[in-house]
């Protein structure tokens, strides 16, 4: 039975990618199949037909915001179904296509028109992605399958085959209740656009795949019936034993004359000579420095039959080999270079020198002296070299001598891994006898990524990602209890799975309760995106039923806007907060009525006293909206002051007739007042031509106290008013174009401005260090701001779009550089969301994070897992081979 690893970090990367890209992909699904729908309502000649296909795209419109969120939500529910089908399908052969139709089109008769209708529509929208999406979802399923562990290609345990994306699609469009006709048209005009973005996410998740050194996997041949393999070379052989008829497991040949060849299976071409080599040299596997190639490292690891296949006890020649190696080995150790206090102290001031971002990473391996008051005996590299040999005089099969080298081989491999600090590559080093013990019980432990050893390593390695500064206290806590358990496995003279379970259960245990601190620390933040971007979701919905209102026609421009942009948002906080169940909270649905009625000049001089019956009460309503909302007075002076030139006629009307009435009683005269004189006509503007219609906000907007609580006072210096003249209520000074506004200058220091709460502005100078730069500033101070060309603005946004929730990055705050996560970013990619030590949230635009990234404030941090890639890096290759570890 052949394991499927359904949760290998590179399966979360890819369902993380394919969930990441399905809201932006759905969306342009749904914007080409709204333009179909139209084209084709306006080319169909049945009125019913028109009627139904204008029904078909305003639904569609209307559900485009829910179809984003939704269909991503729905991708990675049918992923996750899909992995759990591929753990206990993962032995099961693939069922044959026709009879998987024949038993399909055997069961409708048994299916309601409901359903009948869902399984038309599901074989058409697969039909049509299929010759799309042909050649991509080849290559993408032999990648799948390889990240899922299997030696072949498994195409029904792809979690991203066409029939689960399109099924999700499927049920997402059922689950807004709309007619089955409505449906039907939906799934004809997305069917095209769909076809050509899933060919677009196939693509996008190989390329993934493959730039984690994943390699294809291959295809099994099937031989007819009756059928021969064809001739081999003498002397190659299939798995087990094979004859001429090709009988036999696996890829059979046959010997000269028919003779049983016996042999290890060939992969492809020449494999089976080429397995044959690399089958290990009892000389070899005495050594004390891996000499087997890696190669063979990676297959005995990699191929759960190995053991089966070729394995067997060690021959007398390898003890009395190993016996010479071992008292080399100890001879060595007299006179082996002890750690060297002095000069470690020397590489710690150098570096404390520099930025954490521009120290050199220290080279550690496993013929590296460690600290003794640390490590204490693990600490000298002859120690563990010493501990190998004599495991390796107590092997009694191949598996295990070639266990013990592959632990050395790849703790090798880890500790030259720069991306983790010195430090924690050190502890690896030093776990080496524990993980050598474990090697004698389980040789293939390394290749099993859910065993407690190997995720003990990969969890520690993960967690230090965290951090950037190897002297930092927060460091030193965090590396404290990884030496105590390092410590407790070595002292142990026998080791076990359940030991270095408990070890990671201790450290996991503490790492989450250190969580539970920061997270709540960062909670208000992630609250406030979170409740902005369904604020804004349901603003944008209620703007476009706003847009569908008949008294919305000869309304004036800024009016319209005010309705679309600010007042949804009102309504929007409104029925969002409401704990009563109103249907208009507030009242502030009702006032738009009023609202419109009182700015059309014709209407209003009808009925002037009307005007002054709800005024009052409209202008009350809109400013206690604005007040809840978190609006501050100047950001809707421009609304309001608009609003009162559309009512002035009526007002100045009735103030003239006032006047006139007192000076015919005698009680006063008429003043000279221009604006009592002035033509009614005169301040009336142009009525639009067009009938306004709404913008989808690209990014949700915030309020003052949302903003602080998010952290966006936190890399800007000061927060502008909003340009309300232009119609922009989404955070418009963020992304005002002025490099002042969001990050600092940096040619000269300038004095801090004041932070807001806790939070400060980024690459602003302590007070403290103005006018005194440190050594390492220099090598920060760019170039004044200056518009980036074509390609250095693509570097930067292809750098943020490979930004995923969970990357880390390097984030300068003032002068330090904090190890910052990014935690949340808006559906659209313009917002995001970073989080550092101690849960402090650093939010910012996208143009803001393009310009912090071209002036290298924001460096992405490669955190992929550790010991995958050591497991990659196995290879016969010319720069792995310069990478054998010396003792």
């Amino acid at each position: 039975m052949q394991a499927v690893s359904t949760n290998s970090p590179l399966i979360k990367r890819s369902r993380q990618e394919a969930v990441f890209l399905a809201s932006s992909m759905i969306d342009r699904c749904v914007e080409a199949a709204s333009a179909a729908l139209h084209e084709a309502e306006r080319t169909a000649k049945s009125m019913a037909t028109r009627i139904e296909l204008g029904d078909a795209a305003a639904a569609l419109t209307k559900q485009r915001a829910t179809m984003r969120t939704g269909y991503a939500a729905s991708v990675d529910d049918a992923i996750g179904k899909a992995l759990n089908e591929a753990r206990s399908q993962a032995d099961a052969h693939k069922p044959e296509k026709g009879g998987r139709m024949l038993e399909a089109d055997s069961s409708l008769a048994l299916l309601d028109d409901a359903e009948v209708a869902r399984f038309v529509e599901a074989s058409r929208l697969q039909q049509t992605a299929m010759p799309v999406v042909e050649h991509a979802l080849a290559r993408l399923d032999s990648l799948m399958s390889s990240a899922l562990g299997l030696p072949v290609v498994r195409a029904d345990l792809n979690p991203l085959r066409p029939e689960i994306l399109c099924n999700a699609l499927l049920e997402l469009l059922g689950s807004f209740g709309e007619s089955t006709q409505i449906q039907s048209h939906w799934t004809r005009a997305l069917a095209r656009p769909f076809a050509g973005e899933l060919q677009r996410l196939y693509e996008a998740i190989g390329k993934l795949l493959e730039s984690q050194g994943v390699e294809e996997a291959r295809y099994r041949l099937k031989l007819t019936e009756g059928g021969s393999l064809p001739p081999q070379k003498s002397g190659t052989g299939g798995s087990g034993t094979g004859n001429a008829s090709g009988n036999g497991s696996g890829s059979a040949g046959s010997a000269p004359g028919g003779a049983p060849g016996q042999g290890v299976p060939a992969t492809s071409g020449d494999g089976g000579a080429s397995r044959r080599a690399l089958f290990p040299h009892m000389g070899d596997l005495a050594q004390a420095r891996p000499a087997v190639p890696q190669a063979l490292i990676r297959d005995f690891l990699y191929r759960p039959q190995w053991v089966s296949e070729n394995d067997e006890p060690l021959p007398p020649a390898y003890y009395e080999a190993v016996t010479a190696q071992l008292a080399g080995a100890i001879r060595a150790s007299s006179h082996a270079p002890s750690f060297d206090e002095a000069a470690q102290a020397r590489q710690r001031l150098r570096d404390k020198a520099l930025s954490v971002v521009d120290r050199p990473a220290r080279a550690v391996d496993v013929a590296t002296p460690l600290p003794p008051q640390q490590w204490g005996e693990a600490a000298q590299p002859a120690a563990r070299t010493r501990t190998l040999m004599e495991l390796k005089s107590q092997a009694t099969k191949i598996s295990q001598a070639l266990g013990l080298d592959a632990v050395r081989t790849l703790v090798s491999q880890v500790a030259g891994d720069h991306r983790v600090m010195a430090p924690v590559r050190e502890a690896f080093v030093a776990m080496e006898p524990a993980l050598l013990r474990m090697a004698m019980k389980d040789p293939r432990f390394f290749g099993d990524d859910h065993h407690p050893a190997r995720r003990l390593i990969e969890g520690v390695a993960q967690r230090s990602f965290k951090y950037n500064d190897e002297y930092a206290d927060e460091f030193e806590q965090f590396m404290a209890p990884v030496r105590d358990a390092v410590r407790e496995l070595n002292d142990r003279p026998e080791a076990s799975n359940s030991a270095f379970g408990a070890q990671l259960e201790q450290l996991e245990t503490r790492w989450q309760a250190e969580d539970v601190v920061e997270t709540d620390a960062q909670e208000a933040g992630l609250r406030s995106m979170h409740f902005a971007q369904e604020r804004q979701t349901l603003a944008d919905k209620v703007a476009w039923e706003f847009s569908l209102r008949s008294d919305l026609d000869r309304v004036p421009v800024v009016v319209a806007d005010f309705l679309f942009q600010d007042w949804s948002l009102v309504i929007a906080h409104a029925q969002l907060t409401d704990k009563r169940g109103q249907l208009d909270p507030g009242g502030y649905l009702a006032v738009v009525t009023d609202l419109l009625w009182s700015v059309k000049r014709e209407a209003v001089l009808k009925e002037p006293r009307r005007l002054f019956e709800v005024v009052p009460g409209v202008l009350q309503t809109l400013r206690r909206g604005l007040e809840m909302l978190g609006k501050e007075a100047r950001e809707t002076d421009t609304f309001f002051n608009a609003l009162m030139r559309y009512h002035d006629p009526v007002l100045r009307l009735r103030r003239l007739r006032s006047a006139r009435d007192a000076e015919a009683s005698g009680l006063t005269r008429l003043d000279d007042d221009s604006s009592l004189l002035m033509p009614l006509d005169m301040e009336t503007e142009a009525l639009p031509l067009e009938r306004p219609s709404p913008r989808v906000a690209e990014q949700p907007w915030l309020g003052r106290h949302e903003r602080v609580a998010a952290g966006f006072d936190d890399h800007g210096s000061g927060m502008a008013p909003l340009e309300a003249d232009e119609g922009m209520t989404s955070m418009a000074s963020l992304d005002s174009g002025h490099p002042a506004d969001e990050v600092s200058r940096f040619a000269e220091p300038e004095p801090a401005p004041a932070a807001v709460g806790d939070f400060v502005p980024l690459d602003q100078p302590e007070p403290a260090l103005l006018g005194a730069p440190r050594i390492s500033d220099a090598a920060h101070v760019p170039v004044p701001d200056a518009p980036p060309d074509d390609a250095e603005l693509a570097r930067q946004r292809a750098i943020l779009e490979r930004l995923r929730t969970g990357d880390w990055v390097d984030l300068r705050v003032r002068g330090q550089w904090r190890r910052a996560q990014l935690s949340w970013s808006s559906e659209n990619g313009s917002l995001f969301m970073f989080v550092s030590r101690g849960g402090r949230p650093h939010s910012m635009t996208r143009r803001t994070c393009e310009k912090l990234i071209r002036t290298r404030h924001l460096r992405p941090v490669d955190a992929a897992a550790v010991v995958d890639k050591a497991l990659r890096r196995l290879s016969d290759s010319p720069s792995a081979e310069h990478e054998h570890v010396t003792v």
